[in-house]
């Protein structure tokens, strides 16, 4: 292998190029990612934190109360602006550390899937993301996806290291800390760790030599993973002690509630949860009233609001089977297409464009390249005959619809999960012999033949 100076080589400048344009027209597009995200809660508790430990913030305020991930990630960024930062500055630090971090991911993509298929392949999936550059998007509010989608990267990268060098340390630490750190984004994907232990045992039994040859260490990679993330978790509980009445369990259970009415009686109605946008949503409605009724009970029988919404969602499920089965279908069907939901379709405007023919064009066309991704992913899992060589790629997209499906699902908690989507989809597609006739001649402006070089 030749080694080329990293900022002389065309792929990485094209990336980091092209990234920098993207960000820049989405800062610019009439809708725009939640600023400081939901209820600014990993804001507040990074600014809090960070506040702290410079010594102008009293240790009151710091609270860790869902993942905190994204709060090891933002408070660093926070140190850096003044004591005295504004919100809105404080916003512009975060948002240049996601977008540092959103093009290292991209970058990682690339090596991804030149490391296990090629250069070409890493090349379509990189291409992938500037033709639906959603990850721009996300760039642009405080939120735990870039993070996440940082973390599942890394996770990637690692496995495509030691999958060709099964005693690459680095590839295994690699592999660790993106797992790890996309757990600690998002604590759901803690499924993934058992989908692991279960292929594994498949492993055993029918890939011997796959198991001789990774069972062990992936073994302990996922013991590790798994006790470091309860260790934060649990670290996370006594920072926050009595500070907060909010917590990731009966987080999990409000948000587990929730998802019970959603697509229940209104299976087409993909309008976001929101008071602003559905208040006439029949779904909407029942959701705040059986809600209320729950409260009475709470404070009729002096249960703990959990004990309640445990019971509810048990009994809900096993009386409705139906229900609970067709919503579990529609939410994984919801997770993967996209909607605009900051702007109404009478208010839509792109440049001079304007009104509910562009915005539902929009959202056509986003679509139909979402799912023509998702058609490139699919040719890649019927078509591959080792697919357990790949098992991180699908057991974490397997794991988010499961969780996802079962409880509430929104398009963006399936957004970590377009590092792997991109790549098999890329790989897919790059089997069909016009596409990679396509990509093979852009491959020869970013490959020159003197430069090539196999990573």
């Amino acid at each position: 292998m030749k080694a080329i100076d990293f900022f002389t080589k065309r792929i990485n400048i094209l990336i980091i190029l092209i990234s920098s344009v993207l960000l820049a027209v989405v800062l610019n597009l009439p809708f725009k990612a939640k600023q400081f995200g939901d209820e600014a809660s990993f804001h507040e508790q990074s600014k809090n934190l960070a506040r702290y430990i410079k010594g102008v913030g009293s240790y009151d305020k710091v609270t860790i109360t869902k993942a905190p991930g994204p709060i090891a990630f933002y408070t660093p960024v926070y140190l850096l602006a003044p004591a005295n930062a504004t919100d809105d500055q404080l916003w512009v630090y975060a948002i240049t550390a996601t977008f540092i971090i959103s093009t290292i991911s991209l970058l990682l993509v690339f090596r991804i899937g030149s490391n296990l298929f090629s250069k070409e392949v890493g090349l379509l999936a990189v291409l992938f993301f500037f033709i639906f550059p959603i990850h721009a998007y996300y760039s642009l509010g405080i939120l735990a996806e870039i993070p996440a989608f940082f973390g599942l990267a890394l996770a990637l990268y690692g496995w495509s290291v030691v999958f060709l060098q099964p005693n690459s340390k680095k590839g295994w630490i690699v592999l660790f800390f993106g797992l790890w750190y996309l757990i600690m984004c998002r604590p759901n994907t803690m499924l993934l760790l058992g989908l692991g232990f279960l292929i594994l045992i498949y492993a055993y039994f029918r890939k011997k030599e796959f198991f001789r040859v990774f069972g062990k260490k992936m073994i302990l990679t996922f013991c590790l993973v798994g006790l470091s993330s309860l260790g934060v978790a649990k670290l996370a509980k006594v920072i926050t002690g009595t500070k907060s009445g909010e917590d990731q369990e009966g987080l999990f259970y409000f948000v587990a509630f929730m998802g019970r009415f959603q697509f229940r009686e209104e299976p087409t109605d993909f309008r976001f949860w929101d008071n602003d946008i559905r208040a006439d949503s029949k779904d909407y409605q029942n959701w705040g009233k059986v809600g209320g009724e729950l409260s009475n009970k709470m404070i009729a029988t002096h249960r703990k609001s959990n004990d309640v919404y445990k019971e509810f969602l048990i009994n809900d499920a096993l009386e409705h089977p139906f229900l609970f089965t067709r919503q579990f279908f529609v939410k994984c069907f919801y997770g993967h297409v996209y909607f605009i939901n900051s702007v109404k379709p009478a208010d839509f405007h792109l440049g001079p464009l304007k009104g509910p023919v562009v915005y539902w064009l929009v959202i056509f066309v986003i679509n139909f390249v979402n799912l023509l991704l998702i058609f490139g992913t699919l040719l890649f899992l019927f078509r591959e005959k080792n697919l357990i060589n790949y098992w991180p790629f699908w057991a974490v997209i397997v794991s988010l619809l499961i969780f996802h499906g079962l409880t509430y699902m929104e398009p963006r908690y399936m957004f970590p999960s377009r590092v792997a989507l991109y790549i098999m989809s890329a790989e897919g597609l790059y089997r069909i012999k016009w596409i990679r006739k396509k990509v093979n001649f852009i491959a020869r402006f970013v490959f020159p033949a003197s430069k090539v070089v196999e990573e």
